[in-house]
């Protein structure tokens, strides 16, 4: 059955819209069709990163405005493939507090109707706008990168979903350097797992190769990293219930040995 995915963040910058999108890529290289809807009120940013902006015409808010069809609304994204990726843009003119959680359900659920999944791209921060797509969501996923200040803001938003009685929230580390893990400048991925009290998901690893991409309006999938794309291709498949088991990285014996030493000789 169909299932709607909310991708959220603490902060902006940790790759939220990035993930959503490659996210969106993988479950289509599965032969699941996917559609992306933006959540970001007023700050849309997908549609640019699919290449799509001179495509739309109808957006989010023309279709709870009766002013178009879902099917008008929603626009193809044909260099992922024709029928596999579909957009549905929000609208810049758009304010959070003009957004209608009846409308957000209602699109959201005639939209898993036609699609395998459908991923809401939603805002950073704990805003009212998230608070209307958490409510529509059926699994929320937290990006966050693994450093103090995207931890904190990502444990903020995590007491959040809770408070909309979201317990079961993943987490999904991007951007994650081993060599910072090994040299004990990086808590490991289980670790912070752990202290969120959050399932991993999924960890992406960080790669010179995602800005190019995004450069040339294109996803991090897709960026030609074989590592990040199996990284999304793991990520996609535990969601639909694979135990895909993660490699453990912890901190080198050697600097954990000194580490210690330095601790005991202060």
């Amino acid at each position: 059955m169909s299932k709607t995915y909310l991708i959220l963040s603490g902060k902006g910058g940790v790759g939220k819209s990035t993930t959503a999108v490659s996210l969106a890529a993988a479950f289509s290289e599965r032969g699941l069709s996917c559609a992306i809807m933006d959540g970001d009120v007023g700050l849309r940013c997908a549609d640019l990163m699919l290449n799509m902006q001179d495509k739309i015409v109808y957006d989010f808010m023309d279709l709870c405005e009766g002013d178009c069809s879902l099917e008008d609304a929603l626009y193809d994204v044909p260099w992922m493939g024709p029928g596999r990726v579909s957009l549905l843009a929000t609208s810049q003119m758009l304010r959070a507090s003009q957004v209608r959680p009846k409308d957000v359900k209602k699109i959201t659920e005639e939209m898993k109707k036609h699609f395998g999944a459908v991923i809401i791209d939603g805002p950073a921060g704990i805003g009212r706008n998230l608070k209307v797509l958490i409510d529509a969501s059926d699994e929320c996923i937290m990006v966050a990168t693994p450093d103090d200040i995207s931890l904190r803001d990502a444990e903020k938003a995590g007491e959040l979903l809770r408070e909309h009685e979201k317990d079961h929230a993943w987490l999904v580390l991007n951007r994650l350097d081993p060599y910072l893990v090994r040299s004990g400048v990086i808590s490991a991925p289980k670790d912070i797992s752990t202290a969120l009290d959050m399932p991993l998901l999924g960890v992406i690893p960080d790669s010179p190769e995602i800005y190019p991409a995004m450069l040339r309006r294109c996803c991090a999938y897709y960026s030609g990293d074989r590592k990040v794309k199996k990284a999304y291709d793991q990520t996609v498949s535990r969601l639909l219930g694979a135990d895909i088991q993660f490699r453990d990285i912890k901190m080198s014996p050697v600097i954990r040995f000194f580490s210690r030493w330095r601790g005991e000789r202060e």
